[in-house]
């Protein structure tokens, strides 16, 4: 088995991609292995400019190492999973107007290594975009002593280029749907489905609560939303599962703030028979 299985890994908002190991199979790991500090970059998008912004590459290793760097387009799934695709596949692509140099590094034992990103030729983009750049470090070669799992780490560093300008989102879609059982027997559990667009030209960053009111509009109880990221045009399905209720009539009400200039809300009504 000479091909490792790919992971994502998502360390507080930023992410590497990890071999997933399999049991029963050595483990074979380059011996050089190069760390990088920024997996988020933001370029301005304004006229007549030419933004540019650097990350730096370490290898902390006592042996040599090298990656190459390659470009992405990239998106989220409604669920929020990350998306590659080859450069120049979405029309929120930077295609060729985003510039890495190095693309190849050399880095020798304990030294780092500036990388910068530029954006060239902002005149022409109509609009904002987005671009991934993948810092790949080679696997190591095939060992000449049996079967090993052997894989080669990778980083990605999101870029994004986006303009000034107010930010705005609505709740498009509300309803309360049965909810993924914990144990199969468990078919009385219900969530609050939202359906939630970024309306504006750049990124939102989300975080909200439910809220389960009765009739009388007394309080039942709240739900956190934890906080969550949404591409320009983009939808968001959002599943908050809700506690058990007694029976009765209920509003159920979804408040999510993307830190504009209102709160995107919705409320749907709910009886529990």
């Amino acid at each position: 088995m000479n091909n490792p299985i790919i992971a994502i890994a998502w360390r507080r908002g930023r992410y590497a991609l990890v071999a997933t190991l399999v049991a029963g199979l050595p483990l074979r790991v380059a011996a050089g292995q190069i760390a990088v500090d920024e997996l988020e970059l933001k370029l301005s998008l304004q006229r007549g400019r030419i933004p540019s912004d650097v990350f730096h590459a370490t290898n902390a290793s006592p042996v040599a190492a090298q990656a190459t760097i390659s470009i992405q387009d990239w998106d989220r799934s409604e669920a929020g999973e990350n998306r590659y695709y080859p450069l120049g596949s979405l029309k929120s692509s930077c295609a060729s107007h985003i510039k890495v140099f190095p693309s190849v590094l050399q880095l020798g034992p304990r030294t780092t290594q500036t990388v910068r990103v530029t954006l060239e030729g902002a005149d022409s983009l109509p609009h904002g975009c987005y671009a991934i750049l993948f810092v790949e470090t080679p696997a190591p070669p095939r060992s000449a002593h049996g079967p090993a799992l052997v894989y080669n780490v990778r980083y990605g560093v999101k870029v994004y280029v986006e303009p000034d300008g107010p930010l705005s989102a609505e709740v498009e879609d509300l309803s309360v749907e049965p909810a993924p059982a914990v144990v199969k027997t468990d078919t009385s559990s219900r969530q609050l489905v939202a359906s939630f667009r970024n309306t504006s030209s750049r990124q939102t960053q989300t975080h909200g609560k439910v809220e389960i009111r009765r009739t009388d509009n007394t309080l039942v109880t709240t739900i956190d939303i934890p906080e969550f990221p949404t591409l320009p045009g983009a939808m968001r399905r959002l599943g908050v599962r809700l506690p058990r209720l007694a029976r009765g009539r209920y509003v159920v009400l979804a408040l999510l703030d993307y830190e504009g200039a209102e709160i995107a809300a919705g409320q749907v009504d709910l009886e529990i028979p």
